[in-house]
């Protein structure tokens, strides 16, 4: 049995969409509210729960319904806009660190346990600083260094995480589009997208976000720390130059503006690119290359 805590966001969406297209497993997904579950996150396989992983009491009768099974977790659950976490650091230490440390201890029977993380405990890829997973960690801001504390909590308690960089891809949400679906939106109007060409990440999709995650847990690999990237560096131009291709508009639309001439945009300071080795996922499954597919 798959069980993914905070599964009705973007990547638990392909994360479900890949354990039913991958595995006969059943799931149980959790999420605070499953009355904003939409009809394409439902199958008869999954299982909704209504789960507020900061509410103790809720998250033990949870361990205690599902005590006696054997249990593949994937935990999304998580306080992730890095300027929410900046402006609300002590709300985000709950969720992120407080409640992921009570939700270890209260449940038994796991089999895999998979966090999901971020390029950001990484900080700055300095003079083009490729990240291994065992560099050390250096995040910039409140958000990376929670995501950072968090990993070595899983690790310490014996189980495994993978590091993410920027993931695009259509949503698969009926009430919620993505930023992917905004600069195709943008685009087929004609108004264009203004995006970063500075800034550089180790760009994949969700679905390969997803499917490679999967594939970890089916063969049971027990790396402490994967990084599940692709091989090239992109800026989000250079995505939106991708879309526009697939897309078949014309790329003069995608129009490339720097990180520096955008002060005040965010609040939390970001990384100016974060770039991350994927030998390792290679030589897991065997492969030359992974390229951005969307």
């Amino acid at each position: 049995m798959y069980c993914i805590i905070g599964a009705n966001g973007f990547l638990g969406s392909y994360i479900l969409k890949s354990i039913l297209n991958k595995t006969q497993e059943r799931v149980v997904a959790c999420c605070r509210d499953i009355s904003l579950v939409g009809d394409t996150l439902k199958d008869k396989r999954i299982t909704w729960k209504n789960l507020d992983i900061c509410d103790f009491d809720a998250v033990n009768s949870f361990c205690n319904e599902y005590k006696s099974e054997d249990k593949k977790i994937v935990y999304l659950a998580a306080y992730h806009n890095p300027d929410l976490v900046e402006k609300n650091p002590r709300i985000a230490w709950n969720t992120n660190i407080t409640a992921l440390s009570f939700f270890l201890n209260a449940m038994e029977n796991v089999s895999a346990f998979y966090y999901p993380s971020s390029d950001s405990v990484y900080g700055n890829s300095i003079d083009g600083k490729v990240f291994k997973e065992d560099d050390k960690t250096n995040p910039v801001n409140t958000y990376g260094k929670q995501k950072a504390l968090a990993e070595k909590i899983v690790n310490t308690y014996g189980y495994q995480v993978v590091r993410y960089p920027f993931l695009i891809g259509t949503s698969l949400l009926s009430a919620k589009k993505h930023f992917y679906d905004s600069i195709v939106d943008n685009l087929k109007s004609g108004d264009g997208m203004d995006m970063f060409s500075d800034s550089y990440r180790s760009t994949i999709s969700f679905r390969q976000a997803a499917d490679y995650l999967v594939d970890l847990i089916e063969m049971g690999d027990k790396h402490p720390v994967v990084n599940i990237s692709s091989d090239k560096a992109l800026s989000k131009y250079d995505v939106g130059i991708i879309i526009a291709g697939k897309i078949g508009v014309d790329k003069s639309l995608v129009r490339a503006i720097k990180v520096e001439d955008s002060e005040g945009i965010f609040v939390a300071k970001r990384a100016s690119s974060t770039i991350m080795d994927n030998k390792l996922l290679k030589s897991i499954f065997k492969l030359d290359e992974i390229n951005l597919e969307i």
